[in-house]
């Protein structure tokens, strides 16, 4: 089991601290409810309240379970607190009497919770409430070293998979059995088995794979890749439909060793891949290589957007990059870490600089409405001078005759 080192968690506090004294007006501390916020900064997702104050160390108040908590954060000060009614009483004992201005995580807070937590504080006039989702998000968009490696950790199982594929790869499966079947294998690799994302509605399987036009039909969520899924109730990835011959098969997974995700996308197909696929398959390859040089301190993440659809409005390729034709998503890469969908993204309103530490998913994809969808995936670390490609697995298209 890997817990969260102690300088990380104290650095990650500092830092947000440091935001607190850099407000205007200055938040008086901060109150962390979401799950993963609670992992980033306390170690444990166990139904916490945690409480960082402008000043000094933070407290973690447990709901439930105290003895996990414990042993997961290796934070100080981590007590019970088994009423909500207690949380006033807390709060005044690390920042002195109201009104207070606290910090908390509005975009994924429910507003039925928010006004309860309103109510139980004070109401207005007793505490007012800042939007922390922000300055969180942003800290957590640049990794440290030790975060990269549990993105390498998580690559690894990736990489197993494309190894394992080939004799996985069968005409007598569907695209749904062979989803069912990279699940397990990554389960059995190490994967937690779990998928992260941030947002209303948003879900994501451990991966999708498809094929030809049932894998060409738009999707309801923000990916580049759809597919009609095995119901209504889930439509997206893999069905029932079986495998042909010559047709190009896609494989996009998200691993998750420890709690950090990788995201890889890699290309498969029985007998000989179309020479329309090789083609854009070679494109999107290039687009790739265009993007992931510019994947460097100060680069702007919009510009790197606009590029890529230059690009492939340049080679002819424009309806279909990134979604079917009046589907296409608006990135062609986003943040990645506790969580899919992190910023930065490259797309048209992100004009923040890149930062060294940040990691990125990076997936140029075309969608054809006979082949289905080509393109591949690399995850990549932002380095000074160059990014580092933490995607261990070959680019080549997988053959199995």
């Amino acid at each position: 089991m890997t817990a969260v080192p102690e300088a990380e968690i104290l650095a990650r506090i500092r830092s947000l601290q440091a935001r607190f004294a850099a407000a205007s007006p200055p938040v008086d501390a901060a109150l962390i409810l979401q799950s993963l916020d609670l992992y980033y900064f306390a170690g444990t997702i166990q139904n916490c309240h945690l409480l960082v104050p402008r000043e000094g160390r933070p407290r973690l108040l447990v709901r439930k379970v105290l003895e996990r908590a414990r042993a997961d954060s290796p934070l100080e000060d981590v007590r019970p607190m088994t009423s909500l009614k207690a949380l006033p009483g807390e709060i005044r004992s690390l920042c002195g009497p109201p009104p207070w201005r606290l910090g908390m995580e509005l975009d994924v807070l429910p507003v039925l919770l928010f006004n309860q937590y309103l109510e139980l504080l004070g109401g207005q006039g007793q505490v007012e409430v800042a939007d922390l989702s922000r300055p969180i998000l942003e800290i957590r968009s640049v990794k440290s070293e030790w975060e990269i490696g549990q993105i390498r950790a998580a690559a690894r199982i990736n990489d197993r998979l494309y190894r394992d594929l080939p004799e996985l790869l069968g005409e007598n499966l569907s695209t749904g059995e062979l989803q069912a079947v990279l699940d397990a294998r990554a389960r059995l690799a190490g994967h937690l088995g779990a998928v992260r994302m941030r947002g209303f509605n948003m879900e994501c399987l451990l991966g999708v794979v498809v094929s030809g036009p049932s894998g060409a039909a738009p999707g309801h969520g923000q990916f580049p890749i759809g597919g009609t899924g095995p119901h209504p109730a889930l439509a997206l990835g893999g069905d029932a439909r079986k495998i042909e011959r010559d047709r190009p098969v896609v494989f996009d997974y998200l691993a998750n060793a420890t709690g950090y995700h990788h995201d890889q996308t890699r290309m498969a197909v029985i007998g000989r891949l179309p020479e329309e696929a090789e083609r854009i398959y070679g494109e999107m390859q290039g687009l790739l290589r265009l993007v992931e040089k510019r994947l460097v301190p100060g680069a702007v993440p919009s510009q790197i957007y606009e590029e890529a659809l230059a690009r492939a409005k340049e080679r002819g390729l424009e309806a279909g990059f990134l979604g079917p034709p009046g589907h296409a998503v608006g990135f062609v890469g986003h943040g990645l870490g506790l969580e899919v969908n992190e910023i930065p993204v490259l797309a048209r309103r992100f004009v923040a600089p890149l930062a060294a530490g940040t990691v990125l998913a990076v997936e140029p994809k075309f969608t054809h409405p006979e082949l289905g969808v080509i393109g591949l995936e690399n995850t990549y670390a932002v380095r000074a001078g160059q990014p580092e490609n933490l995607s261990l697995s070959p680019e080549e298209v997988i053959v199995v005759r």
